[in-house]
């Protein structure tokens, strides 16, 4: 008999479609996929072969538990070169995702609470669940900004932190500085922690990123979490860090020494690569912008669709204008034009009438699967 814990967690709708997406390809069919929440390329090839030679060179053991110092120390340097003076000490490596665990686990006791605006990063809740925190979403605004007096009234004695991407999974929303600012304050005011997920931070297209950390330097009510996934196509290497007060990186620790030990040793090897080596992610980066007009321009020419054009990461989240939920339409678009789409719905209500395309694609496959999405738009009775 299984526990309640895994009762209280959803399968995940992307893995659904992915898995319906291989059989389709098991199939021969052609499929044009815009459902992957990862870069398409692979990692560069100097930070794999320095991986490799790591490897014969004997790392490959245990690490410290919050990660090797050098790589702690790599991650301290830049960051306080992007926004203020960081210190290793208040630095953990981990791996990616389970970061927002780590972070959870540190700050919450059973039934305490999360705010988290809509549309959300499809995990945050369960994550929330897992831990025996209660999940508390509520909605943007038009445009995905924070609706402050919406979130202010959700707050109360047992709600410890409000969670956001930033940059946006899915919207591309990148929250100002001035949203920043109102947050920081909010959690000042109620004595919480803005857990800010960066993970995208590499990819924006305009501008820069404002952190919270530009107004929190002693991390009194601030919770970073990043990693290497997105700005080094490294999401297999399983390798990220979080950014907390002494306390919290203590407890996060505690809970990391008792759950994996550490973050693979080849993998933090390879960050430790990658921090002396932006100029790949800035490649990345310039084909990511490339990309982005394309699909924009190609999505414009659709009837029934609307978009607000994406600050930063990689995807497109359109708003249509047709009598399907948005199951319906992406089930629609993979069985009948072979194009493969996220609902929504899986980011929060407030994604619904939504779906998401992640232009992590080649530039023909960017033009012509839209084109096979406008064909459906055009033909749908």
């Amino acid at each position: 008999m299984v526990s309640k814990r895994v009762l209280r967690v959803s399968k995940s709708e992307t893995v659904s479609l992915s898995n319906k997406v291989q059989e389709m390809k098991s199939r021969g069919l052609k499929i044009y996929n815009f459902g992957i929440g990862e870069p398409d390329f692979t990692t560069p090839e100097n930070i794999i072969e320095y991986a490799h030679e790591k490897a014969r060179a004997g790392f490959t053991h245990y690490t410290p538990s919050s990660g090797f110092a050098e790589l702690r120390n790599k991650i301290a340097i830049e960051y306080s070169k992007r926004y203020t003076k960081i210190l290793p000490k208040n630095v953990l490596v981990t791996p990616t995702k389970f970061a927002i665990n780590l972070s959870i686990m540190a700050i919450c006791d059973d039934d305490d609470e999360i705010l988290i605006p809509e549309p959300y990063y499809l995990s945050y809740p369960d994550i929330c669940r897992l831990n025996g925190v209660k999940p508390v979403s509520f909605p943007s605004r038009e445009d995905f900004s924070i609706d402050f007096d919406y979130l202010e009234g959700l707050i109360n004695p047992r709600t410890k932190a409000i969670l956001i991407a930033n940059p946006s999974n899915p919207t591309g929303k990148v929250l100002s500085e001035s949203d920043i600012k109102k947050i920081t304050s909010i959690c000042q005011k109620y004595d919480m922690y803005f857990i800010c997920d960066q993970i995208y931070e590499d990819l924006i297209y305009n501008g820069k990123l404002f952190s919270p950390l530009n107004l929190d330097p002693n991390l009194k009510n601030t919770i970073i979490l990043s990693g290497f996934s997105k700005s080094f196509a490294m999401t297999g290497w399983r390798i990220g860090f979080m950014i907390a007060s002494d306390d919290i990186i203590e407890a996060a620790d505690t809970f990391q020494q008792q759950t994996i030990t550490c973050a693979p040793s080849i993998s933090q090897e390879a960050a430790i690569f990658a921090l002396d080596h932006y100029e790949d992610s800035s490649k990345m980066k310039i084909e990511f912008e490339k990309r982005r007009e394309i699909a924009i321009r190609e999505l414009k020419k659709i009837p029934n669709i609307s978009l607000r054009e994406p600050e930063g990461a990689f995807y497109l989240f359109p708003k249509y204008a047709l009598p399907l939920t948005s199951k319906e339409l992406c089930m629609q678009l993979l069985e009948k034009k072979g194009v493969s789409t996220i609902p929504g719905s899986v980011f929060g209500e407030q994604g619904e009438r939504h779906f998401r395309l992640s232009y992590a694609a080649c530039e023909d496959d960017i033009v012509n699967g839209i084109a096979k999405i406008g064909e459906f738009f055009r033909e749908y009775k």
